[in-house]
């Protein structure tokens, strides 16, 4: 493999009048093996190969996995994946997972050998010429190639599949998928799959008559029937388990619902908008997701990039998120700036967590910048406190103990001293956690979606403490 600098396979040009990025195509042609001849010249984004009918470059080979690699064009060259295939993917001798490629490549993959080369031709990609799309923010070319897809998948009204890792946003942009649609008016539900064990999954997704099972007290509508006319968001949907798969997967292909407990089905026009943090065509190389159903959901897939791959959305999102939370604690009052050297720290730090660590790190400062009084004149002091640069995966240290509230607070839980230490802590954590959900909740009108964001947790872990203290309405 040549050690050359890597070629840019997509650019930028920001024109005020026609903002847009230009990729380069990709040539892939087999060179030996059953398939010796094959080839294709793509402009997408990305590519994947293997031996199922829904890669882009399909291969005969028995020796090549399912989804055996992806091929993924970006500013630092294109990206050679292998997507965890049984004979694995060799360059130069090496069997690698990920690799950026300089110029022509061949990889052999099995018994099959593929030259990976990109072209001098170009294609355009628009961009949107605004950093923001409802709630979600970004002025990278990635997330405003996203923005100005929205419209059209929007308007589509196909299935949905959102890629991305955790903390990314995947949520809102299922929200803005259904704002764009002509659906707009009518439901938007959100489903964890990751959040529902496996005797409830079925009932929560499709519903139940009473008696079904222990505990079913009445008929119940599912969140099929409850989206009618709307969307359903089924997130985490690679965290589904195997035995419930087959009956999603009849439900997208015959629009039809069939209570648990009853005979009859029912008529459903949602449309589907899936979400998953990890690549699952990995999952159905593992045997643990189905690859019909992946066929089904993947009509329109959208891949939602990490914050480490759009550094330049740090600054936007860091003083968005600060003000908001300075706004809250101080309505009315100037915001602190964050200093330059605190920037630089943001900028640079890899965020593991995405853009919800960053919220939370931000709603840290605000509290501190708050609790220590300061003015308008005076920029944030956390240059300390940040990790540096160079520490890329490290997580941002806890800010001081008294940052977590302004000092005179009014309102602090109190603490029964009388009590053996460990009953005290315990108290004084169920009466924190319980004031503290049943006031959010309130505040977001019991959307425990919203709640969640404001939160800055997974919905999961706030349907647990939802359950745990028996805070749901009615």
């Amino acid at each position: 493999m040549s050690t050359a600098r890597p070629i840019a396979t997509t650019r930028v040009v920001d024109d005020a009048d026609n903002p847009r990025l230009l990729r380069r195509k990709i040539r892939l042609e087999v060179l030996r093996g059953p398939d010796t001849g094959k080839s294709v010249e793509a402009s997408s984004e990305e590519i994947s190969i293997g031996t199922l009918p829904t890669n882009e470059f399909v291969l005969a080979d028995p020796s090549v996995s399912r989804y055996h690699l992806r091929v993924t064009a970006s500013v630092r060259g294109f990206v050679i994946t292998d997507l965890d295939s049984t004979n694995g993917t060799w360059i130069s001798g090496l069997r690698v997972r990920e690799v950026t490629a300089a110029g022509a490549v061949e990889a052999r993959l099995g018994d099959t050998a593929i030259r990976i080369s990109p072209l001098p031709d170009e294609v355009e990609v628009p961009l949107s010429q605004g950093d923001r799309l409802g709630s979600m923010l970004g002025r990278s070319p990635q997330m405003r190639a996203l923005f100005a897809q929205i419209e059209a998948v929007g308007r589509a009204d196909a299935t949905v599949l959102i890629e991305g890792e955790t903390g990314t946003g995947k949520e809102l942009l299922a929200e803005e998928i259904h704002r764009a649609s002509a659906r707009k008016d009518k439901p938007f539900i959100i489903v964890d799959c990751g959040a529902l064990p496996d005797n409830l999954i079925e009932s929560e997704l499709f519903g139940h008559t009473r008696g079904a099972f222990t505990g079913a007290s009445g008929e119940r509508a599912g969140a099929f029937e409850v989206a009618h006319g709307g969307t359903l968001f089924l997130d985490e949907i690679g965290e589904m388990t195997p035995a419930a798969q087959p009956r999603l997967l009849r439900v997208l292909e015959r629009r039809q619902v069939k209570r648990v407990g009853s005979d009859r089905y029912r008529e459903v026009d949602v449309r589907i908008v899936a979400a998953t943090n990890r690549d699952l065509r990995l999952a159905v190389n593992e045997g643990t997701f189905r690859p019909d159903l992946f066929y089904r959901l993947s009509v329109l897939r959208l891949r939602l990039p990490p914050l480490r791959e759009r550094p330049e959305d740090v600054e936007l999102l860091a003083r968005h998120f600060l003000e908001h939370f300075a706004q809250r604690l101080a309505p009315g009052k100037p915001t602190p700036p964050i200093g330059p050297e605190t920037l630089q720290r943001l900028v640079g730090y890899r965020w593991a967590g995405n853009v919800r660590e960053l919220r939370n790190f931000m709603q840290r400062v605000a509290l501190m910048a708050h609790g220590a009084g300061l003015g308008p004149a005076a920029s944030l002091p956390i240059e300390g406190d940040l990790p540096q640069t160079s520490k890329l995966n490290a997580s941002p240290p806890p800010l001081p103990p008294d940052a977590a509230r302004p000092r005179d607070a009014p309102g602090g839980a109190s603490v029964a001293v009388d009590l053996p230490y460990k009953e005290a802590k315990a108290q004084w954590i169920d009466s924190f956690e319980t004031t503290y959900v049943k006031t959010l909740l309130n505040r977001c009108d019991q959307n425990v979606a919203a709640a969640a964001r404001e939160a800055g947790v997974d919905r999961t872990y706030l349907f647990r403490l939802i359950r745990k203290y028996n805070l749901r309405d009615g």
